[in-house]
């Protein structure tokens, strides 16, 4: 196992494995069955339709429609995005975590899709690629981005310039793109990752109260992971306080220690 370093973040590097491999290639798959099949219903069938799941029951269509694509460049800068920075939080959540976060951003753009865009047709994985992008923001707010590839920019002032101008144009652009779905996204991972902190300081409170229960009810994740839990608990704190880039070497050792020893890795 390989370990990278890029602008002082350190990234377990396990190239061809985890699970957003498997969301890109199922992406790019179904794409190409788009355009073989581009004269028959099939992206139609898929593509969601808020109206159509309300008055026909058309339910899968809250989770096909986000992956399908409008062309090749909707493909790539969705999958970009899902690349780049999917990574870094599946190395910190673990697959399975992600997975959920990431279906949970893709059902938060069909949700505001059914208040906003009740009779729009819509597709593509741009609610979780806006959902990876405003946890990125949340838990690295000062990490240096090239925007465009030469604009240097903070990860915190990219997911708040995004947020502004998506209720911007949501509001007075019609151009055929599903600005609310990207909201509904973003709004999911903030729900996510609130809820996530919302947790741990419940199972705190818990233990605080409680200092004698068995140690799989203390640290509330099934085990002690070797004595690291109540330091992985504060470590966890402290990134949605202040960010993954101002833990220390030492706090992201234990880390990564307690992240291989997660059986959903």
């Amino acid at each position: 196992m390989d370990f990278g370093r890029g602008d002082g973040i350190w990234r377990r590097v396990e190239p061809g494995r985890g699970v957003i491999v498997k969301i890109v290639a199922a992406n790019v798959a179904v794409f190409l069955l788009q355009l073989v099949l581009m004269r028959t219903s099939f992206t139609d069938l898929l593509a969601l339709h808020p109206r159509l799941v309300l008055t026909r029951g058309y339910i899968w269509q809250i989770i096909s429609y986000m992956f399908l694509h409008g062309g090749v460049f909707h493909l790539a800068i969705n999958m970009f995005i899902i690349w780049m920075f999917g990574r870094t939080l599946e190395d910190i959540w673990g697959s399975r975590r992600f997975l959920r976060f990431y279906f949970a951003c893709g059902l938060g753009g069909a949700a505001l899709s059914f208040v906003f865009a009740l009779n729009t047709a819509v597709i593509g994985a741009s609610a979780a690629a806006y959902g990876i992008l405003l946890a990125y923001g949340v838990l690295f707010p000062n990490q240096q981005l090239l925007l465009w590839f030469f604009l240097p920019i903070r990860a915190r002032t990219l997911v708040i310039a995004l947020i502004l101008i998506e209720l911007f144009e949501g509001f007075s652009v019609n151009d055929g793109t599903a600005h609310f779905a990207h909201l509904g996204g973003m709004a999911a991972a903030l729900i996510f990752l609130r809820r996530e902190y919302q947790l741990r300081r419940f199972w705190a409170y818990i233990r605080g109260l409680a200092p004698g229960l068995p140690s799989w009810i203390r640290t509330g994740r099934g085990g002690s992971r070797g004595g690291d839990s109540g330091k992985v608990d504060s470590i966890l704190d402290k990134i949605a306080d202040k960010g993954y880039e101002n833990l220390t070497e030492a706090e992201r050792r234990i880390l990564e220690r307690y992240s291989e020893d997660r059986p959903d890795r």
